[in-house]
C-alpha cells in the first residue's frame, strides 16, 4: 500500500527543511570553531577529533601542560554534550528551541568575556542536541566526518549502480555549510578580531527564533 501524495509531499518537506536547518547550524558551528581556532592558535572548540590526535601527540611528546590543556577543552565538550543532552530530554518537542537558546545564552557569555573559549566549547558541546536527523536522513552538526562518510557510501552505491537516485548528494549539506561557516568566521577574525563571536551570537538567535516554526514530533 502506497502513501498518500499529501503524506510524501510533507515528509519530502520535512527533509528539505530538516536540512535547510542542518546546514545552518553546521555553518554555526564552522564560525564558532574557526574563531576558536584562531583565538587558541591551534586548538579546536568543537572538533574534538583533532583535539584528541593533538592530545595523543602532546603525550607523546611529554608536553605534560599542553596535553591538560586539550584534555580540559575535551572534558567541557563532554560535559556540554551531556547537559545539552538533558535540555533536550526535558524540553520534548521544542528541544532545538530550548537547546538552541541555551547556545545563544554560552555564546553571549563568551562575547561578553572576550572570547572566553570554556563556554564557546559548552556551546558548541551542546549544539550537537538540536537536530540528529532531517525527516530520514542522519545529520551532524559539529563534525563531518561521518558526513563525508556516508556521502562517499552513497556514491559509491551510485557508481556500482546499487542506486540511481541521487539522495545521497543531500549528505554533502552539512558539510558545506560548515566550510561556509568557517570561511565567515576566519574572515570576521581578521578584520575585527574577538569582537567576531557576535556574529554566531546573532545567528543562534536567529535560528532559536525559526525554531519554534517547527517543533519536533515528541
Amino acid at each position: 500500500m502506497t502513501e498518500p501524495v499529501g503524506v510524501h509531499r510533507s515528509l519530502i518537506l520535512q527533509e528539505v527543511r530538516g536540512l535547510i536547518m542542518a546546514g545552518l547550524l553546521a555553518a554555526l558551528a564552522g564560525i564558532v570553531d574557526a574563531i576558536g581556532y584562531l583565538h587558541l592558535g591551534g586548538l579546536f572548540v568543537s572538533y574534538m577529533s583533532g583535539n584528541s590526535t593533538q592530545l595523543a601527540v602532546a603525550i607523546g611528546q611529554g608536553s605534560h601542560n599542553e596535553a591538560g590543556s586539550i584534555a580540559e577543552l575535551i572534558a567541557i565538550f563532554v560535559l556540554g554534550a551531556a547537559a545539552g543532552q538533558i535540555l533536550s530530554d526535558f524540553s520534548g518537542r521544542w528541544r532545538m528551541t530550548w537547546v538552541l537558546s541555551g547556545v545563544t545564552i554560552l555564546l553571549a557569555v563568551a562575547g561578553v568575556l572576550a572570547t572566553a573559549v570554556e563556554p564557546m566549547v559548552l556551546a558548541m558541546g551542546a549544539l550537537n542536541a538540536s537536530m540528529r536527523r532531517a525527516g530520514n536522513i542522519p545529520v551532524s552538526l559539529t563534525f563531518v566526518t561521518g558526513v563525508l562518510v556516508r556521502f562517499g557510501q552513497g556514491l559509491g552505491d551510485f557508481l556500482t549502480r546499487r542506486t540511481t537516485g541521487l539522495n545521497w548528494l543531500v549528505q554533502a549539506t552539512p558539510w558545506a555549510g560548515l566550510i561556509a561557516g568557517a570561511t565567515l568566521g576566519t574572515v570576521a577574525y581578521g578584520r575585527i578580531g574577538e569582537a567576531a563571536i557576535w556574529f554566531p551570537v546573532i545567528l543562534a538567535a536567529l535560528l532559536a527564533a525559526c525554531s519554534t516554526a517547527i517543533p519536533e514530533p515528541d
